[in-house]
């Protein structure tokens, strides 16, 4: 099978990093002249460093991605908002790693697995699995996957149209990038507010920063934006060297199709959201991770899964980010006690768009609906991510999964008689029935994305069926039947 991606940014790259891993021949096409320096993107959730670690995309994390500093300068940093403390939920970590630095690992861990990246290659028509570029080179591939970004010229070529509000606000930002020494402070945002600017900061690495300006001027002389910034830090010693700038507007749309034929749009492509709560970056990610093993095990059937699924997710968090961006206030507090506030303007938990979504479809054998939007539970409900547990030599339960694994208790051996059956990968864990509300005789089949497809509470007297009932499950989740 061969694969052409159109865009070879984070999500482009890590598409991918997960087909190559598997012996999928893929060739990526990017419209610049290399990787993007300029980050837009710093939070890595849990599940997309869970994904990263998965693909053998080596990043290091700083763990400064937990809230929100405010002050007048550098100097005065005098309000700190209640420092979120996610739940653990696998052996990766919620961190703050700058984009572009993903992007150099994803290329460097693509090339390793003899993928062809493409850089100075602009699209210009898509059509049955050919891909022309802009100095007229044709590429072919089984599949096309539109990774080029919020404004997607895959998408615009296959006339999909886009659903949502569109820009959120009035204001419209600029994103600088600059060199210069400044204090570093405890969290990786710091929201800076006097009364000659305003602007958020964000540590890139030793001397490199971004600085968000609302309403700021692309085209302003450079000494007025380092001004800006000495205005701002309060640090007036500085001659900050601009390396770039990026101006932008925050909006919110998801394309109405995430398939047309052999063409899959993932990422911006398939979706754009305002930056509150760091979503955009992570549901790409999340987006490839879901594409990969359908297109990998194959089956048209299967393949549309893909959209229910992720165009589905990409619906919800859409909707919370606009309410989020429309209450930040009550984003930022993650008292237990403001729930009913939270509740009242339809906000969910914030763990509930990274990880605590439930799937519904054809992949999922019995699928139950999500029904607290406040806590996250991973509690081996078909459809949700499988429960995190450690396990004796250090690992944890998410790190059982090879392709469809199955996971039972500890008096079921009957079912790991019928995984071995059908070559799937199975484990007995101690305290997984607990965890995943099965009895000890009881099993979950997790896919190779780590969602649960199939969960049997408990045999009773069908022990004689299990190998049956398992193929059966098996079926159902490829869409065989």
């Amino acid at each position: 099978m061969r694969v052409v991606i159109t865009g070879g940014g984070t999500v482009g790259l890590c598409t991918a990093v997960l087909l190559a891993r598997h012996g999928v021949s893929v060739q990526v096409l990017e419209r610049r002249e290399q990787v993007n320096d300029h980050p837009r993107a710093f939070g890595i959730t849990d599940r997309s460093a869970e994904i990263l670690r998965e693909a053998g995309i080596e990043i290091e994390t700083e763990d400064r991605a937990r809230g929100l500093m405010t002050g007048s300068s550098l100097a005065e940093l005098s309000t700190v908002t209640s420092r979120f403390e996610p739940p653990e939920i696998g052996p990766a970590k919620l961190g703050s790693c700058p984009q572009d630095r993903v992007d150099r690992a994803a290329l460097a861990r693509l090339r390793e697995l003899g993928g062809k990246v493409d850089f100075d290659s602009e699209v210009v028509a898509v059509a049955d699995g050919i891909v022309t570029t802009a100095d007229g080179r044709t590429v072919t591939g089984d599949y096309v996957i539109a990774a080029d970004g919020g404004r997607s010229r895959t998408r615009e070529l296959l006339g999909i149209s886009v659903t949502g509000p569109g820009r959120i606000g009035t204001n419209h930002m600029l994103n600088v990038l600059f060199r210069a020494e400044l204090p570093t402070p405890p969290l990786s945002m710091t929201f800076l507010r006097n009364d000659r600017v305003s602007g958020t900061l964000l540590k890139v690495d030793a001397e490199r920063w971004v600085f968000h300006i609302p309403n700021g001027d692309p085209d302003a002389p450079t000494e007025q934006i380092q001004q800006k910034i000495r205005d701002a830090t309060g640090v007036t010693d500085i001659e900050p060297e601009i390396i770039s700038l990026l101006p932008w507007a925050p909006r919110a749309l998801v394309a109405d199709r995430f398939r047309q034929g052999n063409v899959f749009l993932v990422g911006d492509a398939a979706h754009v959201v305002p930056p509150v709560g760091g979503q955009g970056l992570n549901m790409g990610i999340a987006d490839a991770h879901n594409l990969a093993w359908k297109l990998v095990t194959g089956g048209d059937a299967l393949l549309d899964t893909y959209e229910v699924e992720r165009r589905a997710v990409a619906l919800f968090t859409m909707e919370q980010i606009v309410i989020r961006t429309h209450n930040r206030e009550l984003h930022w507090d993650h008292d237990p006690s403001r729930a009913a506030d939270r509740a009242a303007v339809g906000m969910a938990g914030i763990m509930i768009p990274v990880i605590g979504y439930r799937y519904e479809s054809r992949a999922v054998v019995d699928p139950e609906p999500l029904s607290d939007m406040e806590n996250l539970r991973l509690d081996g409900a078909p459809g949700s991510r499988l429960p995190h547990r450690w396990l004796p030599d250090g690992r944890s339960t998410v790190d059982l999964v090879d392709g469809f694994t199955l996971i039972t208790g500890t008096a079921a051996g009957h079912w790991l008689d019928a995984a071995r059956e059908l070559g799937i990968t199975a484990h007995a864990v101690e305290g997984w029935a607990e965890a995943a509300n099965i009895k000890e005789d009881g099993a979950v089949l997790v896919r190779p994305d780590g969602f649960v497809g199939f969960r049997a509470v408990t045999t009773q007297d069908a022990v004689a069926n299990s190998e049956q009932r398992l193929r059966d499950a098996l079926d159902r989740i490829l869409c065989r039947r």
